[in-house]
């Protein structure tokens, strides 16, 4: 990752930390870390995309929300390394 995307993923696992296990919506997390303003909806979609492959987050389908996002144990203990 680079530099900026590494600065992203962390923006991200602060926020799904925040809800202390509790889960949100992609449309949700992108708001919360600055929208477009801080990267593309489809560099956004990306990084989720390879948080997801690395384990650091969790996507539950829903059948009527989509995907709700949480962190996992994986993702808190490299929230706190980066």
């Amino acid at each position: 990752m680079t530099p900026s995307q590494i600065k992203l993923a962390k923006r991200i696992l602060d926020t799904l930390h925040e809800l202390d296990g509790g889960q949100i919506h992609a449309v949700t997390i992108h708001g919360e870390i600055g929208g477009l303003i801080a990267c593309t909806t489809a560099e956004f979609d990306d990084l989720l995309a390879e948080l997801d492959r690395e384990k650091l987050i969790l996507g539950v389908k829903t059948k009527y929300q989509g995907v709700l996002w949480s962190l996992s144990p994986a993702g808190q203990a490299a929230r706190l390394q980066m």
